[in-house]
């Protein structure tokens, strides 16, 4: 790997030369920036609609914070720390202040992504049911304890770290450190096992969805009136169940080069060039996914594609056909 010396600072070091380092900062900043204007979008429009929020549309609302902060914090602090090579960032007291964000954001998105698979099961399962048991105060509960319980589980390698902090970490060197172990093998296994898990009961879902649907449009052709309002939520519960495995479904190709990531770090201690270039790869991926999602809202909901059609005119005010073409595209 070429490294060349800062001249202000000899302490420091960059881990690239300079064109190859140019090329990782534009392209981490671009997805940054689509990052947080894509789930400001979103946020925007779920504050301005907040009187009519559903436990639904609050999961996903929670999950653009996520996202935004991810874009606005996790990405700027851990370019800095992949880049630099330091006595900042390379002792693992200090390293892991650099990612204690991307790790924790990381495991709050999972915590939602389990918060929204119970949700549309229990939606689609038991529909008579449930507003009665997806209340938005008991939601509100539900976020509470995501939130707590999966920071927790993402502050477990800063654990590790502080109990090491003098330790040069940068290169192939692992923490010698149980929690940051215990952290790794769950994440090697968890990752993969959860993901399957999660698509086989979308799956599930999704048949049910679709079987309820099917009849509902029998009973509307035979002139039942009541079945009308029957058929409309069915279609609504599947709309919004259909926009919720495809976040499910891009969530898990994003995720899978960096589930076999952690897999591979059991077993095998790589070059560190070849470290760095598969773990930039399966980092920008995940990163990815954060942009990934305010487009499906997009694609997904009238409500959230005016929006950003008017930030596309903001973005294009020479090009008068930007958003039509982009309308066209959605339609």
């Amino acid at each position: 790997m070429h490294t060349s010396n800062f001249t202000a600072w000899p302490e420091f070091e960059l881990r690239l030369r300079p064109i190859p380092l140019s090329l990782y900062i534009v392209a981490h900043s671009i997805l940054a920036f689509l990052i947080v204007i894509g789930n400001s979008v979103v946020i925007a429009v779920l504050f301005k609609d907040r009187a009519n929020l559903t436990p639904n549309t609050m999961f996903l609302g929670s999950l653009a914070v996520i996202d935004f902060l991810t874009g606005l914090f996790a990405i700027p602090l851990a370019i800095f720390a992949r880049v630099v090579i330091s006595s900042v960032t390379c002792l693992a007291g200090s390293r892991i202040l650099f990612f204690s964000s991307a790790l924790v954001l990381c495991a709050v998105s999972v915590g939602h992504l389990i918060d929204l698979a119970v949700d549309r099961y229990i939606a689609v399962s038991h529909p008579l049911k449930y507003a009665f048991l997806m209340t938005r105060r008991r939601s509100k509960y539900i976020l509470m304890t995501t939130w707590v319980v999966t920071v927790s589980f993402g502050l477990l390698p800063a654990v590790g770290a502080w109990m090491y902090p003098d330790q040069w970490v940068c290169g192939t060197v692992n923490y010698k450190s149980s929690a940051v172990t215990t952290h790794s093998i769950i994440g090697a296994v968890f990752g993969p096992t959860f993901m399957a898990i999660l698509l086989a009961v979308y799956a599930r879902i999704y048949w049910i969805a679709n079987r309820h649907l099917k009849i509902a449009s029998v009973h509307r052709r035979a002139g039942m009136d009541a079945s009308r309002v029957r058929s409309l939520e069915s279609k609504s519960r599947m709309r919004a169940t259909v926009t919720v495995v495809l976040v499910v479904v891009v969530f898990s190709v994003c995720w899978m080069p960096m589930c076999a990531k952690m897999v591979l770090d059991v077993f095998w201690d790589p070059p560190e060039h070849v470290q760095f270039l598969y773990q930039t790869v399966a980092e920008f991926l995940v990163l990815g996914n954060s942009v990934a999602n305010p487009i499906i809202y997009s694609m997904r909901s009238n409500k959230y594609r005016e929006p950003y059609r008017a930030f596309l005119r903001l973005l294009c005010p020479f090009m008068v056909r930007c958003s039509n073409e982009v309308g066209t595209l959605e339609t």
